[in-house]
């Protein structure tokens, strides 16, 4: 068994940038719950973390406050109060950012006061990906083509 108490040794600090794209509600809440169990297992570490949540396309509707008057109207999603409920405790819990992609909001009809109000806009979050990679953010992908975790 390999000893893993040395891809820890000295490391202060853990980012990582989600990518959610999503529109799993299973997937969604199962990997942003797993986001909070990860930057609390850093913690316990003594390893500060910093994850900033991206979301865009078909995610939009998990930090949207109602469905009326947006393409995901007529969409049902029993997990909606959960997954708010969770993401509002990981943006308050320090070191999670939430933020949307405004270009997904333009496409699906979302207004930014029918946006949580936890999350932070920013236009383009292709960008804010390359940028936080390029600062050495590690890229977590939670996209359309993976398989939804059986719940």
């Amino acid at each position: 068994m390999a000893d893993t108490a040395r891809y820890y040794a000295g490391l202060q600090r853990a980012w990582a940038v989600y990518d959610f794209t999503t529109g799993d509600d299973n997937m969604f809440f199962d990997r942003i719950n797993l986001a909070g169990i990860t930057a609390d297992s850093f913690r316990k570490r003594g390893i500060e973390p910093h994850f900033v949540a991206l979301i865009h396309g078909p995610s939009t509707k998990y930090v949207t406050r109602t469905f009326k008057g947006t393409k995901f109207e007529g969409d049902v999603c029993s997990k909606l109060g959960e997954i708010q409920a969770l993401l509002e405790r990981l943006s308050l819990s320090g070191g999670f950012d939430l933020v949307v992609c405004g270009i997904a909001m333009t496409r699906h009809l979302v207004s930014k006061d029918n946006l949580v109000p936890f999350a932070t806009v920013e236009n383009n979050v292709a960008e804010t990906s390359i940028a936080l990679q390029n600062q050495g953010y590690a890229y977590m992908q939670v996209d359309l083509l993976a398989s939804p975790p059986r719940l």
